[in-house]
């Protein structure tokens, strides 16, 4: 081949190449944003579903009321059984309990208040039952059995106020880290009553298939992602403003005034930054925030992609309790797959229902 030639074959095949490189930038661009399209809605007579979660093959779990009723769906919606859960202190019973999955299947179901940890196989018999040595919320497992809680720690010198602390845990229920804390809980004045701030630092923290963690405080727009022997993975940072705290939201969330109570309340101007975090695939995040979308039944959900860049403000499903910020409290909402389950409720809080949404790429 003559030299010249070479050179000409060459400069057309980069300008081929360099004019193929946007369209496939192009291609990928058109994929970051999405839609949340409900697929299926669950619904009983006078029913509060107020905790939930899914196994592996896509049964939902749904405990409702007071009465504490346990029921599983099967993931066409189909109910597959339901059982009511004693209360008390004997083997099976409970003052109440968060569950989780392992890999195999079988169902933890933890008892905070009686720090006792029971373990279900798949046919709802106890194989065992542990004793926890710590009081926490908000129970996670990985694929490799590991546990997570937020740990309450009594504060030195106060009875009032707490460390709560995102805490690593082994199979056997050994504390292996502690993540991340902070404190919580009213402070105590000099003349004996208390100031309490009516929108509470929170830590919001969940796992992705990687046994990787994500966890936020409220209070700042920072999401930190560690690995699960704890190293730095990324932190995802954005530079925003909240809105204002409006007399809607502080009608809503200010317990009644009484000259008696011993409370004095502190209104900050801002609502929080943070309501949850939703790992995606491809290592997308979905941060939820407390700011307004316009619409009455979605929340605003800002979309990163794998750098920690921000692509877009999607609207999120309204899942319920997602701005009960007077304490502590587990997302009415989980991220399984391409799907995404929700706790929702009506205005008036007296219709609820367990809903799926595919999660679709645009």
């Amino acid at each position: 081949m003559k030299p010249k030639t070479f050179y000409f074959l060459m400069i057309v095949c980069l300008f081929i190449l360099g004019f193929a490189g946007p369209r496939a930038d192009q291609k990928q661009e058109i994929r970051r944003a999405i839609a949340f399209k409900e697929d299926l809605c669950l619904t009983q007579a006078d029913w509060f579903p107020y905790r939930l979660n899914v196994d592996a093959e896509g049964n939902i779990y749904v405990l409702s009321g007071k009465e504490q009723t346990f029921i599983v769906f099967d993931s066409s919606g189909r109910e597959r059984s339901r059982r009511q859960i004693a209360k008390g202190q004997g083997p099976g019973e409970f003052s109440d309990f968060e569950f989780v999955f392992d890999k195999s299947g079988r169902l933890f179901a933890a008892d905070w208040a009686q720090r006792r940890l029971t373990v279900f196989n798949k046919d709802f018999r106890i194989d065992k039952i542990e004793k926890l040595n710590l009081y926490g919320d908000q129970f996670l497992m990985d694929s490799e059995g590991q546990r997570y809680f937020l740990a309450y720690q009594i504060l030195a010198k106060t009875r009032e106020r707490n460390r709560v602390v995102l805490t690593r845990c082994d199979a056997n229920g050994k504390i292996l880290k502690e993540i991340a804390s902070y404190e919580w809980g009213p402070r105590r004045r000099g003349d004996g009553t208390f100031e309490e701030d009516l929108y509470r630092i929170q830590l919001k923290y969940t796992l992705d298939p990687q046994d990787n963690v994500y966890y936020a405080f409220s209070n700042k727009y920072e999401v930190f992602i560690v690995s699960p022997e704890g190293d730095p993975i990324r932190t995802i940072k954005k530079d925003a403003k909240t809105r204002k705290v409006t007399k809607e939201d502080i009608d809503r969330l200010l317990p009644p005034s009484s000259s008696k109570s011993p409370y004095k309340y502190i209104i900050p101007e801002h609502v929080p930054s943070i309501a949850g975090v939703f790992p995606l695939k491809n290592d997308y995040l979905l941060v939820v925030t407390f700011e307004k979308t316009g619409q009455d039944m979605a929340l605003a959900g800002d979309l990163f992609d794998g750098g920690g860049r921000l692509v877009t403000t999607v609207a999120v499903p309204r899942y319920y309790h997602w701005d009960f910020l007077l304490a502590p409290q587990k997302s009415k909402a989980l991220v399984r797959g391409d799907y995404f389950y929700t706790i929702e409720a009506d205005a008036d809080e007296e219709n609820f229902w367990v809903k799926r949404y595919k999660i679709v790429w645009e």
